[in-house]
């Protein structure tokens, strides 16, 4: 079940819980009550569906995986370990995860033929005296799936269709609802707040870029910034650890009132005036 389906199943059961817990939402919906009620039941058979197709692939991604990493794998490693010291073990390769459900099936049959041969081998070096018959057990169970020609597969393959088929069903349901209870809650906003709340898909955690990182409190005065001094009761600079402040000296700003009214006159240094 990729990502965008596992945050789109998770909010549709937002949606259901929230109308299980919010019942004064179809009260409210009025003369409208009736089709919001109905949008609602479709959406909870669209979860029934979404999470029998979840449950369908995931079994059959469990199969593949107790084949080919659980068994073969084990097998393999064992004769990578032995090659160069007893003939033949360089036969044994892992097959692709990118195999079909059939295709695997048949794969881990010939290492189960060609791994037979050395069983005392492997079974000395480690494996189970049963492996052989543990691998004949998954893949048993996989090629039941498989039933010889790719089944398995087609029902991963429709299973995966299903499942992006019903998300866009899903989300054209939550649109209606949505449509509805704006009109049906416009008087009260806390419940519309938490209805569009519940309706929002999880989106995966992102972290700003950029951001400012705030200077704790020193002596009580207020925080900057990094990039900003902090200034103290006494008025003197106070550096937070990792801030630098330019000591260039800044002509200072004479407070006294000039011949017109309500201006500040700058005092000019000495080494700025003209020679």
């Amino acid at each position: 079940m990729k990502s965008r389906q596992t945050r789109g199943l998770q909010a549709f059961r937002r949606i259901e819980a929230w109308f299980a817990e919010h019942p004064q939402a179809l009260v409210a919906a009025g003369s409208s009550a009736a089709a919001l009620a109905n949008q609602v039941d479709a959406l909870k058979q669209l979860i029934a569906r979404m999470t029998a197709l979840a449950i369908q692939q995931a079994f059959q991604t469990g199969q593949r995986h107790d084949v080919r990493l659980l068994h073969v794998k084990a097998i393999v490693q064992i004769a990578e370990g032995l090659r160069g010291k007893v003939p033949g073990m360089g036969v044994f390769k892992l097959p692709s995860r990118s195999l079909r459900s059939d295709a695997l099936f048949h794969a881990a049959e010939a290492i189960r033929t060609t791994a037979a041969v050395y069983r005392d081998v492997f079974v000395e070096h480690g494996l189970p005296a049963d492996f052989l018959d543990q691998l004949d057990a998954a893949t048993t169970a996989l090629g039941q799936s498989v039933d010889a020609r790719g089944v398995a597969r087609s029902r991963v393959t429709g299973a995966s269709s299903g499942l992006a088929s019903d998300l866009a069903l899903g989300r054209q349901i939550v649109r209606m609802i949505d449509a509805s209870l704006i009109h049906a809650l416009k008087a009260d906003p806390a419940t519309l707040a938490s209805w569009r709340q519940a309706k929002r898909a999880t989106v995966k955690g992102a972290v700003s870029r950029g951001g400012s990182e705030v200077v704790p409190l020193v002596n009580g005065d207020a925080p900057l910034t990094n990039g900003g001094a902090l200034v103290a009761n006494g008025g003197a600079p106070t550096v937070a650890s990792g801030v630098s402040i330019s000591t260039t000296a800044v002509p200072a700003v004479s407070t006294e009132e000039s011949s017109t009214v309500g201006s500040v006159t700058p005092a000019v240094p000495p080494e700025f005036k003209a020679a």
